[in-house]
């Protein structure tokens, strides 16, 4: 079954610092990741007002890229009723792994419908996980009344598994204060960040013979540090606990995932705002469109995670079907300046 489910520190005189709100909890139409590795084990228990993570000891080990779509007709209808906006999160590995993160948004109110990684997990929540009304401010504490439920697809090492859940969800805003994370590659960053706690257990149930049977749980908890300046998620962190026993194949551990926001790779030139050019879809296999908003396009150069150019155009639209599947940056030309974007290629 999945191992992850679903993609800080004090270096300067201290003041005391305001709280700013977590104003939405999806703030960018498209954003990468570093996946960081700690040499020394990363704690994160400091929480409450004027709070200092001092996380210096990371290494990049790969790159994560969140993308934003619209949910196909058929997810609504048939798969996850209710979700208005799908969160992408493409690990940049050969293949690609992708992973979906279906969300209802019911004006500021963020609930999860479901999520998914290829054919290894498949969560379908029908009774939705509630995070809260957003914007939200510290402190904050939110237990779904309702818990949470659905079904599950998935295998453990091979043996696959269907059934069952149910859970509890408990969404926080525990913390504000200084993080500081060290130069892993991409610059390092102090800055005043707000946190987002959520912890969830689910217990997964499986039928035998038409009897019910419990072969497990997963305990999650979650860490998003959003910047007070701009309102990004600069850094998250999950803790994926499981212990499962599906057909006599157990399953015992506990993953940590660690992600810091690349502002070096998606950064923009000459004042030009991200949202001025839209790119769909993403990922994609044949056509990539490029809606200017009325800005003039100059050229887009297409190039590869090498940084060689492997195609040039002219027009809003690219046939990019003859490119090899993998992760791929558009740098886009206008009068105004450049602007860089990641997609993927299937």
């Amino acid at each position: 079954m999945k191992k992850q489910l679903l993609l800080s520190f004090l270096m300067v005189t201290y003041f005391g610092f305001a709280q700013a709100p977590i104003t939405e909890f999806i703030n960018t139409s498209e954003q990468s990741y570093a996946i960081l590795e700690p040499s020394t084990p990363v704690d994160q228990s400091a929480s409450g007002a004027n709070a200092v993570w001092n996380f210096t000891n990371f290494s990049q080990i790969g790159t994560n890229t969140d993308t934003y779509v619209s949910p196909a007709p058929t997810d609504v209808q048939n798969e996850y009723p209710g979700t208005t906006e799908v969160q992408v999160i493409t690990t940049d590995i050969d293949p690609p792994v992708v992973s979906n993160l279906y969300i209802n948004n019911d004006n500021g109110e963020i609930s999860i419908t479901g999520l998914s990684q290829g054919d290894q997990l498949v969560l379908n929540i029908t009774n939705n996980a509630t995070l809260g009304t957003f914007p939200l401010s510290y402190p904050y504490m939110f237990l779904d009344p309702d818990g949470i439920s659905g079904t599950f697809e998935g295998s453990v090492d091979g043996t696959e598994a269907n059934g069952t859940f149910t859970g509890t969800i408990t969404t926080s805003v525990d913390a504000y204060g200084i993080l500081t994370l060290n130069d892993f590659g991409l610059g390092a960053y102090t800055g005043s960040v707000t946190r987002l706690k959520t912890e969830q257990t689910i217990n997964l149930t499986i039928s035998v013979i038409g009897f019910p049977v419990p072969i497990g749980s997963v305990v999650q908890t979650v860490h998003n540090y959003y910047d007070d300046v701009d309102g990004s998620l600069v850094f998250r962190t999950s803790e994926n606990v499981f212990d499962i026993n599906a057909g006599g194949q157990m399953f015992q551990d506990t993953v940590l995932v660690y992600e810091a926001q690349d502002r070096s790779t998606l950064s923009v030139d000459n004042a030009i705002a991200s949202n001025d050019f839209i790119m769909y879809p993403n990922p994609v296999e044949t056509t990539l469109n490029f809606d200017s908003k009325n800005k003039s396009i100059n050229a887009i150069d297409i190039t590869d995670i090498n940084g060689r150019i492997v195609m040039t155009s002219i027009d809003n639209i690219i046939n990019v079907s003859s490119l090899q599947a993998g992760l791929y940056i558009a740098r886009i030309q206008s009068n105004d300046g450049f602007i860089s974007k990641k997609f993927i290629k299937k």
